[in-house]
């Protein structure tokens, strides 16, 4: 039996394979309301090409790690929307949402974020667990 993670956005071709892998279509993210309102992302536009090699740079406060975390379905904007692997983010269930996520995100964070009691291998192997995968022999 197959689990469809979520349809596609409309328009976008699925196997879209020298496309975009990732997009972001007037993507804002605001913090706050009123006085103290804070605009993170205001209308941001970009595709992230597959097999490129993509930087995202800028001082710190400029909203890269705003961004990364819209692209990356861990927080909701404000307005826009986000494409990722075919599929329009906006009204994934938060189950559709980790299937997704799981299937075509890996997450390179500044600290290790490993678990203290598990091995450097059985860390690696836990994410394929919990997906009912097991690892390559390779």
């Amino acid at each position: 039996m197959t689990e469809s993670i979520a349809a596609p956005a409309a328009g976008v071709a699925v196997d879209n394979v020298g496309g975009a892998v990732v997009e972001a279509h007037d993507l804002s993210r605001r913090y706050g309301e009123g006085d103290t309102a804070v605009d993170a992302l205001r209308g941001v536009n970009l595709e992230i090409e597959r097999r490129k090699l993509t930087a995202v740079m800028g001082p710190s406060g400029s909203g890269k790690s705003t961004l990364m975390h819209l692209l990356a379905a861990l927080d909701l904007p404000t307005s826009g929307y986000v494409v990722l692997a075919g599929t329009k983010l906006g009204d994934l269930s938060d189950k559709e949402i980790t299937k997704l996520r799981r299937k075509h995100i890996g997450f390179i964070f500044q600290f290790f974020n490993l678990l203290p009691m598990l091995t450097a291998e059985e860390n690696v192997v836990l994410p394929l667990s919990i997906a009912g995968e097991k690892p390559d022999k390779e």
